[in-house]
């Protein structure tokens, strides 16, 4: 068997082929075989004797597509594919004129299955189309980017009743649909969650437009460094700075006119306020709650969780020690089953029943990085660090007695740094500490990496002493209760046939799963 180059006309569809292609995924075929015509060497369309096809059915339809374009039209459809921006001028007039020069003559590779009998050519017409591997969900998840692979034509967590009909599928439906893996899950159900990728960041988004929380009354607490505080006039000022031979500090007392310096100021909400992901929020109550449960949380803070939980159909509780921002909560969740009680999250047991909650979720202070406000119980306000951590023990001390048994607690943490010594804490082994003495015990570690817009200002500080600047967070999730009893208190999850295809490899890897240290 040999491979030939033949006139796209000799070649003929196989009508007695079962399979078929459905309008989106044939206009993918299309873009894949225009931004990669090698990929048509590398797998040439097999055909019997009489050049009817066995196998590349859709393949020979796309190209007979693409020859009834114009090369203008094709210079389109390559302007939509996936990495053609990304390609240099050369590359691209490369591909345009490829496609130019195939227009005058359309052929197609093939290679002759002369050899097989008429019963192994139907034989090999249905085997050719069978796929016995599978993907490993959590490679494809953590390592490639999931707009590409969805490009290229691989279904990954897309509701396909809604792709069908040209809807998004990162729509934020009220209760889990029977039959979408994305939205029942949000995101790959796996121990490694990337916010980088594009659909964390599209569901984001749409969270936000909903939500509409920036953090408005904590102003630029988390902003303490002056470069990352005005880092747009901290890199335009570079170049100058370096001339004069003077610190960033220097140059805006010296040279930014008020003006400017107040217009900077104005991008600070935006780039540098922690509102809590909203993502991640949906993920909790998604995997670690039920439908109308109880969900709350001793250090509220801003409204996201609260307003994603109340969305999703919950009742959700939160204690807020400041007035301002527990009241800037309510007003978001006006009509929504949430609200927020300003108290002390150490008295969280005064205002909610003991074992009445189903799901607790909090992303306390950590610390000192982020100072919430100058009131003396406030933890973030402490002088040592043994004074915070024995506000936050006694405050979710008393919420696991809120906690009903056999119910999920997931905390949001990451480590922090002494200032003086610059040794971490060990804030998340602290807090494991402290569920441990409260009767609960660790179940699940994620790592939630994030955007890492501003580590590029940190790190070369940072490397000045060797300190790599950290771009994640630790979620903790620990259960009340014994864990055998998870599959009867919790509803089973209803897979299809192509669901399970898709997570039989995943169920293997989970139970020896190990967490993931720094």
């Amino acid at each position: 068997m040999k491979t030939e180059t033949i006139h796209l006309s000799q070649i003929q569809v196989n009508g007695a082929n079962p399979r078929t292609i459905k309008n989106d995924k044939f206009e993918k075929l299309i873009r894949s075989i225009l931004i990669l015509p090698k990929m048509l060497e590398l797998r040439p369309i097999v055909v019997d004797n009489t050049f009817t096809v066995l196998g590349g059915n859709m393949r020979l339809r796309a190209l007979s597509a693409i020859a009834e374009m114009s090369p203008a039209e094709i210079n389109t459809r390559l302007g939509e594919c996936s990495g053609y921006a990304q390609k240099t001028e050369a590359e691209r007039d490369l591909l345009r004129s490829h496609w130019e020069k195939w227009l005058d003559r359309p052929t197609a590779h093939v290679i002759k299955a002369s050899e097989l009998t008429d019963a192994e050519q139907r034989e090999f017409i249905i085997k050719d189309n069978v796929g016995y591997g599978e993907w490993d969900m959590d490679a494809l998840a953590n390592e490639w980017d999931t707009e590409e692979l969805v490009d290229w034509g691989l279904d990954l967590w897309e509701d396909k009743s809604d792709s069908e009909s040209g809807n998004s599928s990162s729509s934020l439906p009220n209760s889990a649909p029977e039959s979408s893996l994305f939205d029942r899950f949000v995101v790959p159900p796996f121990s490694i969650l990337d916010t980088r990728k594009g659909y964390w960041q599209d569901r984001k988004k749409k969270w936000y437009d909903i939500i509409g929380d920036m953090g408005e009354s904590r102003n630029d607490t988390l902003v303490t460094s002056l470069e990352i505080k005005y880092k747009d006039l901290y890199q335009r000022t570079r170049e100058h700075r370096k001339e004069l031979g003077i610190s960033f500090k220097e140059y805006i007392e010296k040279y930014v006119p008020k003006e400017e310096l107040e217009r900077e100021q104005s991008k600070i909400v935006a780039q540098g306020v922690s509102i809590l992901d909203p993502v991640m929020a949906e993920i909790v109550c998604r995997w670690f709650g039920f439908k109308n449960c109880q969900t709350f949380d001793c250090f509220a803070g801003d409204s996201v969780f609260g307003f994603v939980s109340a969305y999703l159909g919950n009742d959700f509780t939160g204690i807020e020690l400041r007035e301002q921002q527990a009241s800037l909560n309510n007003e978001r969740v006006a009509d929504m089953t949430a609200r927020y009680i300003c108290d002390d999250g150490q008295n969280v047991a005064k205002h909610i029943n003991p074992e009445s909650q189903d799901l607790l979720f909090s992303c306390p202070p950590y610390f000192d990085l982020e100072k919430y406000s100058d009131l003396p119980n406030d933890a973030s306000n402490q002088d040592s660090y043994e004074d915070f951590i024995q506000i936050l023990k006694n405050a979710f001390t008393a919420a696991v007695g809120c906690l009903k048994n056999n119910r999920f607690a997931v905390i949001c943490v990451g480590d922090v740094r002494d200032r003086k010594t610059g040794f971490y804490y060990d804030f998340c082994g602290d807090i494991k500490r402290i569920f441990k003495e409260a009767g609960v015990l660790l179940y699940n570690e994620i790592i939630l990496v994030e955007q890492t817009a501003s580590t590029a200002l940190r790190a070369a500080r940072y490397m000045e002493t060797r300190k790599v600047a950290k771009t994640h967070q630790h979620i903790l999730v620990f259960f009340k209760g014994n864990p055998k009893d998870i599959k009867k208190e919790y509803p089973k999850i209803e897979y299809t046939e192509e669901d399970m295809v898709q997570f039989e490899a995943t169920e293997t890897s989970s139970e020896s799963e190990t967490t993931e240290n720094e």
